[in-house]
């Protein structure tokens, strides 16, 4: 699988044929629903062309039968425009919120199908974004935009076509202060102002504070740093009003010529004269004159509706986009095979990898972890060590070669399977805003209180837990501020109730000071008991009792053994422990001191 397309890059481009696809299924009811649209913009404009012949008979020869012909259209269409409109907004609207729940359930079942790693590397932004406010956003524009167009088009063509079979000269004139305000607005539409980027500019950059204010308030606060955190949160702030403001003056003053050239009452006015020229030079009866007055609103309601097509055309385009970025990620593929499960053991043979085809991060990586061994894997920051072990749960596919979970290639594995046979703590322990005991039982959803409480005892968590407010009941974030020892220590417990064979710590002890680091030990201890355990390990004197040590240098394996053979070769492992022990000895006097 490609980097490109699991982490981010570019993929296939299915925004919008993924957003044709959403809306294939609820395509009747769209088009019947502008049908109907259509409907209303010829009852709209048969309604004000029969005022005009009422007006014009109330002026001129009376009233006649053509007149009470036009009497009844107008009738009419006062009763079934609204009752078009109304059909048509229930079947767009039911369509709307039909579209809205495929694309997010077409959303989050891709999602479920992308490697791990494109997860790390982007966050949950995007796919907030994308779930929340853009297919919002897909809604309305199916629900109103898509509808409302074809009503907004067709009364404007229908009303300037026939004005102009009325009399095209006045029609001309009538029409040149809207035709004028409709391509300024095109133009502008077409070229944001610098202002308006520079706004969006600031909003990301609120957002980027508002985001490190909330998480990094304590740390602020620690270091006696409060104050500079809201004002850097401060300062973004203002910018984000300033540009605002001026965003919307610069937007004021490119809309005040068109909104006078557009406006009703400047239409009506340019109607009213040029009627009072074109009769006073005896080009036209006065009474021609009526349905140009009518029609003046239409025409310019016609201009005002511009923008918002202009909208809609940029939020369709803006939704296809972000649909494309998720849509775009190649999903992990599962292939078909037919090996049974074997003993829990882990296998990498031949394994390369790297997050650039140009970069390789693992070399040639042959290791077998063997059932119910520790494997400890150690190295320089940046030798590989994170990555060898985040390839075996399938974060990301190897460039060459394969690794075997219990005798199995994993991409021939079912995700759900793969997961059964795993188990991993990494150094960010990941908790869900739910209770303690919801967050536990993650990896059983079946299993009952007890056997929740007996996870979070081995895991060493339990006594903290019942300090809690409510208990297990507690939930992460609202009466659960737990340190990141304790969050580790609960993801711990997660992992103790999956039971899986196979487990995986990617340094899980790395950020926690002595204590915690001592009982998330006393944790991993229970839970690596009887397990096929690879752990990552950042303090050597962690791992002296593994059975296998394994060195890694540039993404290569540069050598392996227990503790006492790699001291014993006096090689890279050997230093690394020298220097370990010299760095503890340093600290042991700065302390006493």
């Amino acid at each position: 699988m490609s980097r490109t397309a699991a982490d981010g890059g570019p993929g296939q481009p299915a925004g919008p044929s993924q957003l044709a696809l959403l809306l294939r299924p609820v395509r009747t009811r769209l088009i019947a629903a502008a049908l109907l649209q259509l409907l209303v913009a010829v009852l709209t404009v048969l309604t004000f062309i029969a005022l005009g012949q009422l007006l014009s008979a109330l002026i001129g020869d009376g009233v006649t039968d053509t007149v009470r012909g036009w009497a009844w259209v107008a009738v009419i269409s006062l009763f079934a425009a609204p009752a078009a409109h109304g059909i048509s907004f229930a079947l767009s609207f039911g369509a709307s919120r039909q579209v809205e729940y495929a694309a997010r359930r077409a959303v989050v079942a891709h999602l479920e199908r992308l490697p791990l790693g494109w997860f790390t590397r982007n966050g949950s932004a995007q796919v907030r974004k994308t779930v929340g406010a853009d297919i919002g956003s897909l809604s309305v524009l199916v629900g109103e935009g898509i509808p409302m167009l074809p009503r907004f088009v067709a009364t404007t063509v229908l009303s300037t076509g026939y004005l102009l079979w009325v009399d095209w000269r006045l029609a001309l004139v009538v029409m040149a202060p809207t035709v004028a305000a409709t391509v300024i607005i095109t133009r502008q539409g077409r070229n944001p102002s610098a202002e308006e980027a520079e706004h969006e500019d600031a909003a990301r950059l609120l957002g980027a504070r508002t985001t490190e204010l909330a998480q990094g308030i304590s740390v602020f606060k620690v270091f006696g740093q409060a104050q500079r955190g809201t004002q850097r949160f401060g300062a973004a702030a203002d910018r984000f009003a300033e540009t605002y403001l001026r965003a919307e003056a610069v937007e004021a003053r490119r809309t005040r010529l068109t909104s006078i050239l557009s406006s009703w009452i400047v239409t009506l006015v340019v109607t009213a004269l040029a009627g009072t020229v074109f009769t006073a030079a005896g080009w036209i009866d006065g009474i021609v004159a009526v349905p140009f007055l009518l029609l003046s609103w239409v025409i310019s309601r016609g201009v005002w509706s511009l923008p918002m097509v202009l909208m809609a055309g940029r939020r369709a385009r803006m939704v296809g986009m972000s649909l494309a970025q998720i849509f775009g990620q190649t999903p992990l593929e599962v292939r078909r095979g037919e090996t049974p499960r074997a003993e829990p053991a882990v296998e990498f043979a031949g394994v390369s990898f790297g997050y650039r085809a140009d970069k390789p991060v693992l070399r040639e990586i042959d290791l077998r972890l063997a059932p119910g061994t520790v494997t400890a894997v150690v190295g320089a920051s940046g030798s590989g060590k994170s990555t060898l072990a985040r390839l075996i749960p399938r974060f990301w596919d190897v460039d060459a070669g394969v690794i075997r979970v219990c005798g199995r290639d994993i991409r021939e594995v079912e995700p759900e399977q793969l997961y059964r046979d795993l188990a991993f703590v990494f150094q960010d322990p990941q908790l869900l805003r739910r209770s303690i005991a919801d967050n536990i039982r993650l990896a059983k959803p079946d299993a009952d209180d007890a056997t929740v409480a007996e996870a979070a005892r081995l895991a060493g968590i339990d006594d903290r837990i019942a300090e809690l407010p409510r208990g297990y009941d507690s939930v992460i974030g609202d009466d659960a501020r737990l340190s990141g020892g304790e969050s580790q220590r609960v993801a711990i417990a997660r992992a103790i109730l999956a039971d899986a064979p196979i487990l995986v710590l990617d340094e899980p002890t790395a950020s926690a000071d002595p204590e915690s680091a001592a009982r998330i030990q006393d944790a991993l201890s229970n839970l690596m008991a009887d397990k096929t355990t690879l752990v990552i390990a950042h303090q050597l004197n962690t791992v002296v009792d593994a059975d296998t040590i394994v060195v890694l240098d540039e993404g290569r394996i540069a050598e392996s053994g227990t503790h006492a053979e790699l001291l014993a070769a006096d090689g890279r492992y050997a230093r690394m422990w020298a220097a370990s022990a010299k760095g503890s000895t340093r600290q042991t006097e700065v302390t006493a001191r």
